[in-house]
């Protein structure tokens, strides 16, 4: 409905007076000076402001630990990261299982040591010359018969104690097919373990790049909610002015406190936002504190240090893959293993014994060589070792296939999210636009009387969220081009 002109002039009447009772403080509301004597011209005063106060304008303490750059973080997740430890440690037993297949299909030196003491003795008796053998007791010779350099025959009892032996033994395998083809499976395994932790090392840093763009994020939200709040609470002073003025009304301070109490609720809820995504920030460097950021970090710098820690490569490269793939080699490599259990072998033996008793060769010390062939007949449980190997080939076959179509799926979404991220932004920036520009109308419309409170509350609030969402629109660019980057990486270095 149009307002009748006499009704519009002494409304122009009302604002005009209203604004300036509002442009100057209250405590200078006194009858105007004489005008004083024309003076220079000086520069325009700056535009008076309202003080607003209110406990939720301070901004979230400072985190207890600062992020200072990239480089840093890397150095803490390599240090202190429980998951990349856990990998590291699966690539050094691998090797040691390596190690020992190989030392399976080596020569092996033993040496063994016993003393034996005989508790019950016979009355049998041995006669013994000391520098020569032990020779059986006989009634018809003498002990003179053993006299040596006038060093006469000793007797001893039967059987000799304290034994004293010494065994060195020597296995040389001559024919094992089994444990020779068993070392290149262990270095297959060894190989897939690092390719593993390779890709561990990718999802880590994929996860402390996207912590670091949360925290920035949030950080960004919080900022702009206090900012809203704060001209929220200038519009809801302005606006008690206006009803003291009886320019306004009661529902207009209503609603003006209304949109000052979603304000704050925006507050409370990004600022929790923002203490979790310190506390992600912390655990994934491994630590059980929140970190913050420096305003001076720059994304655009933390993405080219990516870029040049990680190389980008093929769907089918990215080091899961590799990993899946070699292990289903090492699955087929175990079947033929087992196959050649069922194989003969052979092994090459020697073994130098002493003693302190004379042997059947009528000396203290022996020296055996001897080979030894091992034919397997029979032993059920290696053809249960063949069909548990056949079925773990035929997993590693699915894990394979499942790791190549999710490693071009991530390929695909990741790079079809930077165009989305993209445009998105571009939206984002138009409705922040059309949003400004229809805040400013609706106040001029609000001051001229053809506007309602409720809209001009409304259009400040959708300006609020249109620059909340295009500050996360900017991030989330940043976020999906990290995303593409690591989808298909190999960080090594």
């Amino acid at each position: 409905m149009r307002r009748p002109r006499w009704m519009r002039a002494s409304l122009a009447t009302s604002l005009l007076s209203s604004a300036l009772f509002v442009s100057a403080p209250l405590a200078a509301q006194q009858p105007a000076p004489p005008a004083p004597a024309p003076a220079a011209p000086q520069a325009p005063a700056a535009p008076p402001t309202i003080a607003v106060d209110d406990p939720l304008l301070a901004p979230v303490p400072a985190a207890p630990k600062t992020l200072s750059n990239w480089r840093e973080a890397v150095t803490l997740v390599e240090t202190r990261a429980p998951d990349l430890r856990i990998v590291e440690a699966e690539v050094a037993r691998a090797e040691g299982l390596s190690a020992q297949a190989l030392g399976r299909a080596l020569p092996t030196v033993t040496a063994t040591g016993s003393v034996n003491h005989n508790m019950i003795l016979s009355d049998g008796r041995y006669l013994f010359c000391p520098v020569g053998p032990a020779l059986p007791s006989n009634p018809e010779r003498t002990a003179g018969t053993c006299i040596i350099d006038n060093t006469p025959a000793q007797y001893i009892p039967v059987p000799y104690t304290p034994i004293l032996r010494g065994d060195v033994t020597a296995r040389v395998p001559l024919l094992s097919l089994r444990n020779w083809y068993a070392i290149g499976t262990a270095k297959k395994n060894a190989d897939a373990a690092r390719a593993t932790a390779s890709d561990r090392r990718r999802q880590l840093l994929a996860n402390l790049a996207s912590a670091i763009v949360n925290v920035v994020t949030t950080e960004r939200t919080s900022e702009i909610n206090r900012s809203g709040l704060r001209t929220s609470l200038e519009r809801l002073e302005l606006t008690k002015r206006r009803a003291r003025l009886g320019t306004g009304t009661q529902l207009d301070v209503v609603r003006a406190e209304q949109d000052v109490n979603l304000a704050r609720t925006q507050i409370v809820q990004s600022d929790e936002a923002l203490r979790r995504a310190r506390e992600a920030l912390g655990l994934a460097l491994g630590d059980n504190v929140p970190y913050g950021l420096p305003p001076t970090i720059s994304l655009d710098d933390m993405k080219h240090s990516i870029e040049s820690t990680c190389s980008v490569g093929k769907p089918e490269d990215r080091p899961d893959v590799v990993a899946a793939r070699q292990q289903l080699e090492v699955a087929k490599r175990q079947v033929r293993e087992t196959r050649l259990g069922f194989l003969p072998t052979a092994d090459a033996t020697t073994t130098l014994t002493a003693m302190n008793l004379g042997q059947g060769n009528l000396k203290n010390y022996t020296w055996t060589i001897g080979a030894v062939l091992t034919i397997p007949l029979y032993e059920g449980s290696r053809y249960g070792e063949v069909r548990t190997a056949r079925a773990t080939v035929q997993q590693q076959e699915a894990r394979l296939e499942a790791a190549e179509r999710q490693a071009r799926l991530d390929v695909q979404q990741t790079m079809r999210g930077v165009e989305v991220a993209d445009q998105a932004l571009v939206i984002s920036q138009k409705a922040r636009d059309l949003a400004r520009e229809t805040a400013r109308l609706t106040q001029i419309a609000y001051e001229a009387g053809t506007a309602t409170s409720f809209e001009l509350v409304d259009s400040a609030q959708r300006l609020r969220q249109a620059e909340l969402d295009l500050a996360v629109r900017e991030l989330e660019l940043v976020r999906a081009r990290m995303a593409a980057l690591l989808a298909s990486a190999v960080c090594d270095g």
